[in-house]
């Protein structure tokens, strides 16, 4: 049971954490907000308070997954000031938190797919996409800026490729976890991402 607070910003903390630990581990087709009040230790009345329908607890699980992977992703970064190091090392440490907890990843997929069935909330798998593009976007211009470099392709081009290559590296890992290869076939996804922002061919990246 997630452990509750009395302040309102708690109160609601708790229920988004609640929320995420039912779903990682019940799936979304048995997560029932009766569930979520209980891990939460709220009567639903209280839920429906703070968030007023499914969609809209479902959009604030996706927000703190967001968050979540922008304090992963800013923690891995290097403070050297070397592009191809905060490149290949915020890819990896957001890795290390998909390897630390792939039950996560199953759970933003379901809820990728939820969304897709059901045509008043496909909002919601748009709007994952868009804010891991965004976020994965601002944080390549930010690590560009700082090393003084221009980059080939634009941020956003970039950021999508990144987000593609490691939505294909997620699926494959959450179905064998085969470490030795995902971590093979990682460092050719920075190889990739490198080669494409500085525009040349791209070259395997070394440890």
């Amino acid at each position: 049971m997630v452990r509750t607070t009395t302040t309102a910003a708690g109160r609601r903390a708790d229920i988004i954490a609640a929320t995420i630990c039912v779903l990682a581990r019940d799936g979304i087709t048995e997560t029932t907000t009766r569930k979520i009040a209980a891990e939460a230790d709220v009567n639903q009345a209280t839920l429906r308070y703070y968030f007023g329908s499914k969609d809209d607890l479902l959009f604030a699980v996706l927000q703190e997954m967001m968050r979540t992977t922008r304090e992963v992703v800013q923690s891995g970064i290097p403070s050297n000031g070397e592009l191809h190091d905060a490149i290949a090392q915020s890819i990896k440490a957001f890795w290390m938190h998909v390897e630390a907890a792939p039950e996560l990843q199953v759970m933003q997929y379901e809820l990728t797919l939820y969304a897709l069935r059901h045509p008043e909330s496909a909002w919601l798998a748009k709007q994952q996409y868009d804010g891991y593009s965004t976020l994965v976007e601002t944080l390549f211009q930010q690590n560009f800026e700082a090393a003084g470099k221009s980059c080939a392709v634009s941020f956003a081009e970039l950021a999508r490729f990144v987000i593609a290559g490691l939505d294909g590296l997620i699926l494959q890992f959450i179905s064998d976890h085969d470490t030795v290869r995902v971590h093979r076939d990682l460092d050719h996804l920075i190889s990739a991402v490198i080669a494409l922002a500085e525009g040349q061919p791209s070259k395997n990246h070394k440890r």
